[in-house]
């Protein structure tokens, strides 16, 4: 059984085949919804795929039915933590790269993201170009811990 599945029952509509020829895909996984519609229409506007998740749990059941290059995750979510969401996703999809946002961004915040695979953290609040600045970084060389 996937490690997702059993996590809660998988009930996202996210298409299961995926044509090589689209965009590049993103999750964006935030409860607020400034914060998602916000990165919604910068990597919409920017030729991204984009998908929106509200919560870990919802974020996590769309990866298990839907590659995505890269995710970008909030460390606070109402269900579980954006820590726990990042050290899944790398364990299930290590091809996969994954920002994480956060408005609580210490050293330790920064250390632990980083040692469990993300690729970058972003404080709340960012620039569009901080999250755009990322991506051909992380399209254009191998997954950490790969």
């Amino acid at each position: 059984m996937d490690t997702f599945a059993e996590a809660s029952p998988c009930t996202c509509a996210v298409p299961l085949i995926r044509d090589m020829d689209e965009k590049i895909d993103i999750l964006v996984i935030d409860d607020e919804p400034i914060v998602a519609d916000a990165l919604l229409t910068i990597l919409s506007d920017s030729g991204y795929e984009v998908a929106i998740a509200r919560s870990g749990l919802e974020g996590l059941c769309k990866i298990s039915r839907h590659h995505f290059a890269v995710t970008i995750t909030d460390l606070q979510l109402p269900d579980i933590s954006g820590l726990e969401v990042l050290s899944r996703i790398r364990q299930k999809d290590p091809s996969s790269f994954v920002i994480v946002i956060t408005a609580h961004n210490t050293p330790e915040v920064i250390a632990e993201s980083l040692r469990r695979g993300a690729l970058s953290v972003l404080s709340k609040p960012f620039f569009p170009s901080d999250v755009l600045d990322l991506l051909p970084k992380a399209l254009t060389r191998r997954p950490p811990n790969d």
